[in-house]
């Protein structure tokens, strides 16, 4: 019943998303269903509405949604993926909400929460760092001791401390702003599933090109928007009303149809927390990380923020099998290798036996969970919704395992799903923007969950693609065969061209003889 008015679930499903501007500089749009019949903007966008309505009427007949809210009610952590134009603030405003400290005005915030030398010296995210915000029963938040110096000890004492302390926790996913690393940033929306996005704008800048980009996935994936105006401390009067007057029309616009909030005080924080999750309005915090202007409001939002876990359509119950994706690899002295993801399905509990796979032959291995960890801390089991640690140890002897074994798009299964790996599936496909045409034989790059690689187009249902078709295209991976679901979203990418659909059907024996 999830399915009709949220895009990343399976069936048929409104796909919004932007793509480049035009020359004029205005904002292009296309909007399009995977359904039969082409349509407008104005069309689709009340075919949305019209959708989510009769979403919250069925929700409200469905027990089984009871269950899911019920499980929802359980999980305490609400990930916030922070996303805009590079130089706009990102890193400084996670620093400074985390910390519960000012920045200075030359970095000092940010500086905590880079994973890497090279960014904090040139100020550039260029990987996904992830910080956590911790609150008390009361709406207090739980602030420690955090050293002058970001080691891996230094953070694992302090996520620790918050995680015991705090009744409900937030999760700020820091993404990449800068171009050069937008395969990044659509990693971390696509893969990580986060429940807002938070788009930062530059008071000074407005709203910029690499933000619209940023904006369009988001809205493309279903994703609840807020917009976060930063350093009103610097910016000209003139210039930031000016700014802000845009942005008003940009979400009113037909593409976006989010209708802004400028929030001003604690009532309108619990007003658009209300209609957030709905997409009837997207709030705007003005707000400067060195004077602390408009910070306590923006604080007090993110503490009310709930997690989307099923309701996103992303998840399945923890009574499912397990199916655990795979985004990082660690090798730990003394305790061997330890995988980092995202539980998609299931319950894992230590000493449990997975199939670890689909490696570059296309197989998979039995494993053991040997330790579990959740946010830093070790814990006796995790369950669907929640990201994690696990130590890992072959059963069989004669199995190897290396570093370079493990790549991003392996999967951790219940051995009872019987998990096969596909070099062939069919999706469908709408076209958000391209130049000239696509045709039998194009390449691209797709992102589906945590899997990136590039595919080419085997098969299409008709000669030729544009912008604004939609298709049942037959793509190939390149190099490794894939674990995929039907019903997941495909974001595929090259230079400017985007195009967005889900797969309906995994190939297993290969291409049908007419493909």
């Amino acid at each position: 019943l999830k399915q009709a008015a949220n895009p990343r679930v399976r069936g048929p499903c409104p796909l919004v998303a932007m793509a480049p501007l035009d020359d004029d500089g205005g904002l292009e749009a296309s909007v399009a269903s995977v359904s039969p019949a082409p349509t407008s903007l104005a069309a689709v966008s009340q075919a949305g509405s019209a959708a989510a309505e009769k979403k919250e009427r069925k929700s409200a007949e469905v027990e089984d949604g009871e269950n899911d809210r019920d499980v929802e009610s359980m999980l305490r952590d609400t990930k916030v993926a922070i996303i805009g134009n590079v130089d706009s603030g990102k890193s400084t405003l996670v620093g400074v909400l985390t910390r519960g400290q000012l920045d200075d005005g030359r970095g000092k915030a940010r500086s905590k929460v880079f994973n890497f030398s090279h960014e904090a010296a040139n100020g550039r995210t260029s990987s996904i760092a992830q910080e956590i915000m911790g609150f008390r029963e009361g709406g207090e938040q739980v602030l420690c001791e955090r050293p002058g110096a970001t080691t891996a000890a230094s953070r694992n004492a302090a996520w620790q401390q918050v995680v015991g302390q705090a009744s409900r926790l937030v999760t700020f996913i820091d993404l990449c702003g800068h171009e050069k690393y937008l395969k990044t940033t659509i990693f971390g929306l696509v893969g990580l599933c986060p429940d807002y996005a938070m788009i930062v704008v530059n008071a000074n800048a407005g709203f910029q090109r690499m933000s619209r980009e940023h904006l369009g996935i988001a809205l493309a994936l279903g994703i609840p928007i807020i917009i976060v105006v930063t350093k009103i401390d610097i910016a000209p009067k003139n210039v930031y009303e000016e700014n802000l007057t845009m942005l008003g029309k940009l979400l009113r616009s037909p593409a976006v149809r989010r209708p802004p909030v400028l929030v001003k005080g604690e009532e309108d924080v619990q007003n658009t927390v209300d209609r957030l999750s709905i997409d009837k309005a997207c709030p705007i915090f003005p707000i400067s990380s060195v004077t602390g202007e408009g910070l306590d409001l923006l604080r007090l939002f993110v503490q009310k923020l709930r997690p989307r876990c099923f309701e996103s359509g992303l998840f399945r119950e923890p009574s499912q099998p397990t199916e655990f994706h795979i985004d990082s690899v660690y090798v730990v002295t003394g305790v061997g290798f330890v995988v980092s993801g995202l539980m998609r399905s299931g319950r894992v509990l230590p000493n449990q036996t997975l199939l670890l796979g689909p490696d570059k032959a296309g197989q998979f291995k039995p494993v053991l969970v040997r330790t579990i960890h959740y946010k830093r801390v070790q814990t006796d089991a995790v369950e669907s919704g929640h990201n994690a640690s696990f130590s890992l140890r072959l059963l069989k002897a004669k199995d190897t395992l290396k570093k370079s074994s493990f790549r991003k798009g392996m999967v951790l299964v219940d051995p009872v799903m019987n998990p096969k790996a596909t070099m062939f599936f069919k999706a469908e496909v709408v076209i958000l923007h391209h130049a000239t045409t696509i045709r039998r034989g194009y390449q691209a790059y797709l992102h589906c969950g945590m899997i990136r690689q590039a595919a080419v187009v085997h098969h299409m249902a008709q000669d030729l693609l544009r912008t604004g078709d939609k298709s049942i295209v037959t793509f190939r991976f390149m190099y490794f065969a894939e674990f995929l679901a039907p019903g997941s979203t495909v974001l595929l990418r090259e230079g400017r061209t985007k195009g967005l659909g889900r797969v309906v059907e995994c190939l297993y024996d290969g291409p049908p003889e007419e493909a």
